[in-house]
């Protein structure tokens, strides 16, 4: 038998010991058992595991990806996205319940990362790990990435013990937003083609057409239909007007932020969101999905309620939607039912606190944010295709629509012309 010394974490708390079996992965198993977490281990006769040797020996597997400095020849794409962090902390959670220590986990999965931006990151944190920090302190330190609801997960996996069970929630939790977004977007792809499509249809008739077809019309002197005189003068206010419309849109654009970081203007910007019809809906279902999927991955992994809605309050895009968060987190400090304040609000629909209730009567309120979550998912789903469905011929005859006035408004006078002419 061999001797393996190792460091980790037990309840929060930072040890180091001796462990004697039969090999590392032994080891590592009989230390999760007792509900540590391993950071660091090694074979307390023989330090150093040599490559020929961890060829032999299946126990060393995990020994041999130390080398971080080596295979080089990767992407170099500098944005890590949300996938990106959602199949690392499926990595880590595969790797975690197989038995592998966390930093052997992160070396590993280092190695096997093609991307070099993603590749630094974990190399920083196991070098963090290796140093004597926690896994949510060097988590902490690359804010940018991961984000507080990530970190705060990581902590309480570290409480419970359970840090692989929180890894594969945290993968799941991140598949499923960036599931939702892929969602929301497919939807809006179509009708913003569409009306991109007429925009620039109606800008070619109204800058170029029109107006060289009214100045022969107004030549020949005939009288014009009321609905030509209509077309001509819009298309005069239209060719002065809009560059200028233009800019001010790119402008606006390009300052969204700023604006929008103006308190007044945020919040009748986040009201008017509310009150707009079918985008209001798309909205608060996204919001509420966003939310209670949150408050269901943070208190199932232990989170206490208060800490839970606070992170789901950061989250949240919307300041009024934020009000009402806050309101139950100072209702859940109070001893009070966060169901109360729900309950109060004109903005979640009444099935959200009646299902809140019920959880906080039944002691289960963590499976009933994850119901609430799954229900809105669908519901958002349902919409979503039938606003599709509906929006598409609607958007279609609206064009067929605006071109056939332009050309009626455009033949008509040309025919009684001919007509007079003849």
């Amino acid at each position: 038998m061999a001797v393996f010394s190792y460091s980790g974490l037990k309840n929060g708390k930072k040890i180091k010991g001796i462990i004697e079996t039969n090999s590392i992965r032994e080891a590592l198993t009989k230390l999760k058992e007792e509900g540590i977490i391993v950071t660091k281990i090694n074979e307390a006769v023989q330090k150093k595991v040599g490559i020929n040797q961890g060829k032999k020996s299946g126990d060393s597997l995990a020994k041999l990806s130390l080398n971080l400095k080596l295979d080089l020849n990767i992407s170099p794409f500098s944005r890590i996205s949300r996938q990106d962090i959602a199949v690392f902390s499926r990595q880590v959670a595969s790797l975690l319940k197989a038995g592998i220590s966390l930093t052997d986990s992160l070396d590993t999965i280092a190695k096997q990362t093609r991307k070099l931006s993603l590749r630094q990151v974990i190399i920083s944190l196991s070098e963090g790990i290796k140093s004597g920090k926690s896994f949510s302190q060097v988590l902490s330190e690359h804010r940018n990435i991961f984000p507080e609801i990530y970190i705060g997960m990581v902590r309480s996996g570290e409480t419970s013990g359970e840090l692989d069970k929180v890894m594969e929630d945290l993968g799941e939790y991140l598949e499923k937003q960036i599931a939702l977004r892929s969602k929301i977007t497919s939807a809006m792809v179509y009708p913003v083609f569409i009306v991109s499509v007429m925009g620039i249809v109606m800008w070619v008739l109204l800058s170029f057409v029109v107006p060289k077809i009214s100045q022969l019309l107004e030549d020949v002197g005939k009288s014009l239909p009321i609905y030509t005189r209509l077309l001509i003068t819009f298309s005069k206010i239209f060719s002065a007007t809009a560059p200028y419309f233009l800019l001010a849109l790119v402008g606006l654009f390009l300052l969204r932020k700023k604006i929008l970081s103006v308190p007044k203007i945020r919040y009748n910007f986040d009201l008017l969101r509310l009150k707009i019809p079918i985008y209001s809906k798309i909205h608060i279902l996204g919001e509420t999905y966003r939310i209670f999927s949150t408050l269901a991955t943070l208190t199932r992994a232990g989170v206490p309620l208060v800490k839970a809605i606070e992170t789901a309050e950061e989250i949240s895009t919307n300041v009024h939607i934020k009000k009402v968060l806050r309101e139950s987190k100072e209702y859940a400090i109070e001893g009070r039912n966060i169901s109360e304040r729900f309950a109060e609000s004109d903005i979640f629909p009444p099935m959200i606190a009646n299902m809140i209730a019920v959880g906080e009567r039944s002691g289960e309120i963590e499976k009933m944010f994850w119901n609430i979550s799954q229900i809105t998912s669908s519901e958002l789903e349902t919409f979503l295709s039938g606003v599709t469905s509906l929006i598409e011929p609607i958007l279609i005859l609206s064009i067929g629509a605006m071109i056939f006035f332009i050309m009626l408004s455009v033949i008509v006078p040309i025919l009684e012309i001919n007509r007079s002419i003849m």
